[in-house]
């Protein structure tokens, strides 16, 4: 066993010393999905954030890259620049998840770009969505950026279906502000060895060309093996064979079949999320009476997932609707701009392939309706 260890520990140190001066230098070694996100930050404040004054490229779903370039203040841009807390032009605050980070595409093709490209410079819109917000979130980095001074003239609120699941998992300290989970310390013994195991398997994946070849192969298998799951229930769904369901067909299904979804629909899903909904109503409450009181002009905004096209959609664009008539807040519900009589083509022709964000066509769409309807 002695042995075994010392010939371990020496081809270890070998392919080591390999790896570190030869082939980390190479783009074989590159491997996006293992990325190191270090410009994805905690926020005391307001749970997580960007990094400011940062210019990275991030692979999106495995075969779509982005640029992401921040300003001064964390936000995502289109160069790097400081913000100032009061500006000349009119100030347009966008807020929101992913879909409004912009995922996929770099910024010149995400929501925001497209305003800031049409709307000219008499406007200034800031992005200070980041992906996995929730109204929670929204509130509080609003109200701390209004409490530094930061003047904001307009703000949409991009409320997303995921959100309210989002909220079931957000906790608050004695001064309310979002903590991330458990304290280190109060974690089990069982989860901290976990923790260092994972920890361990990370640096020798990217330091030692045999870990890396380990953990590819098992991605690779895992990969293929969840496909070849997805392909039997598609075929299920769709009522054909196994061999009959084509690659489209499962990932088709796999776009409209998005568990934290379900609950717009599903009895049983909506139960799970009333404690989502009902602090998702708090903050969202405390968020318009904010920017009221700042007379900032808001919209709370709405859309679809790929999900909701296929099975339809009872509970989030109504619940929200009467919400917004309740509170008095201006309201404006996407749904209607994609197709429900043709479905697939429909998802197909504005979503990413095998994701739930917007494609091109979708981005410029969700646009084309927001200058239709809101007076900028």
């Amino acid at each position: 066993m002695r042995t075994f260890f010392i010939v371990t520990f020496f081809i270890l140190t070998i392919d080591f010393l390999i790896t570190s001066f030869f082939l980390k230098k190479t783009d074989v070694w590159k491997n996006d999905q293992w990325q190191d996100k270090y410009y994805r930050i905690k926020s005391d404040i307001y749970h997580h954030d960007l990094m400011p004054n940062i210019e990275v490229i991030e692979s999106w779903g495995g075969k779509l890259k982005r640029k992401i370039i921040t300003n001064s203040i964390g936000f995502r841009d289109s160069q790097q620049k400081k913000i100032d807390k009061s500006s000349n032009k009119k100030r347009i605050l966008l807020i929101g998840d992913s879909f409004i980070e912009g995922s996929g595409y770099d910024y010149d093709y995400t929501l925001a770009g497209l305003l800031s490209s049409e709307l000219g410079d008499e406007y200034e819109i800031l992005n200070s969505a980041v992906e996995s917000y929730s109204p929670s979130i929204y509130f509080k980095k609003i109200q701390h950026y209004l409490s530094l001074g930061y003047k904001f003239d307009q703000a949409l609120i991009f409320l997303d279906l995921s959100d309210i699941y989002d909220e079931l998992f957000i906790k608050f300290d004695e001064n309310e502000n979002i903590i991330t989970g458990t304290p280190i310390n109060k974690l089990s013994l069982e989860r901290k060895i976990k923790n260092r195991a994972y920890a361990l398997g990370e640096i020798l994946r990217d330091n030692t060309i045999t870990f890396r070849f380990l953990y590819l192969v098992s991605d690779k298998t895992e990969i293929f093996k969840n496909y070849l799951k997805l392909k039997i229930k598609a075929s299920k769904f769709l009522n054909k064979s196994f061999l009959e369901t084509s690659r489209d067909d499962t990932i088709y299904y796999r776009m409209t079949h998005i568990d934290r979804g379900f609950w717009t629909f599903n009895d049983e899903k909506y139960l799970e999320v009333q404690e989502g909904i009902k602090q998702s109503e708090k903050y969202l409450k405390k968020l318009f009476k904010l920017l009221d009181n700042n007379n900032i002009e808001s919209h709370l905004i709405v859309y679809p997932w790929p999900t909701q096209i296929q099975f339809g959609d009872e509970r989030h664009a109504t619940h929200w609707e009467k919400f917004s008539k309740s509170n008095n807040i201006n309201f404006l519900n996407l749904y209607s701009l994609f197709n429900k009589t043709q479905k697939r083509e429909t998802i197909f022709n504005n979503f990413i392939y095998g994701d739930i964000h917007w494609n091109k066509n979708g981005t410029n769409k969700i646009f084309r309706e927001i200058l239709n309807k809101i007076n900028f």
